[in-house]
């Protein structure tokens, strides 16, 4: 049975990658490069009242366990199927591609066609929005909005001074300079980028027919997924803080240069848990020091943390 194994990247908000190995009828999943999820395609025939009659329904995938290495499969309960002994061997034969090929994780990218935000004046990429593998996949979204995510108003320059009405964090404040650069009616483009990372303009939202086909030098695409160069000095001190906060994430790219790449390991050494957790899937490592200095601090803090809950414990116990 022929084997693909892929990743790709978890945008709008960006946060990292999945790497994917997958079969035909199944695929398994991580985000980490050490617990792997693994899932059966349920695209089976369904019976209908007449057990002779059956049609086709698209259903949720079937999960059919988390597997790593240390700790081998931890099956996932199984409802009573008609398939029950085709899930079986298709889920066994994932199993054996996952146990041969998760050690040589991460993976090559394969979403190649990109959705990028288009910036009103330039009508040059702003901001990527979504990736897919396959030209089939590519679709149009109602939704032409940026988002920092959940997390990043949550964590990102927490106390940042904030005089705009209705902005309540700094990733509300960044949301707003990135979707006003897109403009009032914001445009969008999917494009199509090759080995050498040219893009070939493809089909998008408000757009003009002169867009499409158009080829544009690998050196309009922000590297870290969001226009770098602003015009004002608050805006562009703001988006070099959240590269910097997004810096463990953004080292799992695998087209950075070397300067850009070590740059990133520097300075995502101050956010030492997410580096030891993102680690596996860096493609390359630069700056050996940093990244093993982050660990260490990961795996001390871990320690004071197990500590403090066990003096607690034996506190509440006294």
């Amino acid at each position: 049975m022929p084997v693909n194994c892929y990743s790709q990247r978890i945008l709008n908000p960006f946060r990292g990658v999945m790497n994917i190995i997958a079969i035909g009828g199944a695929d398994a999943v991580t985000i980490d490069g050490i617990h792997w999820t693994l899932y059966i395609h349920d695209d089976f025939d369904c019976p209908t009242d007449d057990p002779q009659e059956f049609f086709e329904i698209e259903m949720p995938d079937i999960r059919f366990g988390d597997w790593d290495k240390k700790s081998g499969l931890k099956r996932s309960p199984l409802i009573a199927s008609y398939h029950y002994n085709e899930i079986q061997t298709i889920g066994h034969a994932l199993l054996d591609a996952v146990q041969r090929h998760a050690e040589h994780c991460p993976f090559a990218f394969e979403d190649k066609y990109e959705f990028w935000l288009l910036d009103k004046n330039s009508s040059e990429p702003l901001a990527l929005l979504d990736s897919v593998c396959h030209e089939k996949d590519i679709y149009k979204p109602e939704n032409l909005t940026w988002e920092a995510g959940i997390r990043c108003k949550q964590e990102f320059l927490k106390g940042y001074p904030l005089s705009q009405p209705h902005v309540n964090t700094a990733a509300d404040l960044l949301n707003q300079i990135i979707n006003q650069r897109a403009g009032a009616q914001p445009a969008a483009q999917w494009f199509y980028r090759n080995r050498f990372s040219y893009g070939k303009g493809l089909s998008g939202v408000n757009i003009g027919s002169k867009f499409i086909g158009r080829e544009l030098s690998a050196r309009l695409f922000p590297k870290m997924l969001v226009q770098q160069q602003w015009q004002d000095e608050p805006s562009q001190t703001l988006v070099d803080a959240f590269i910097h906060w997004l810096s463990p994430y953004l080292l799992v790219l695998d087209f950075l240069r070397d300067a850009q790449r070590e740059k990133l390991e520097i300075t995502a050494r101050e956010h030492a848990l997410l580096v030891d957790k993102m680690y596996t899937l860096y493609p390359k490592i630069i700056n050996k020091r940093a990244i093993d200095a982050a660990r260490v601090e990961a795996m001390l803090r871990r320690t004071v943390q197990t500590e403090n809950s066990t003096k607690v414990y034996a506190v509440d116990t006294v």
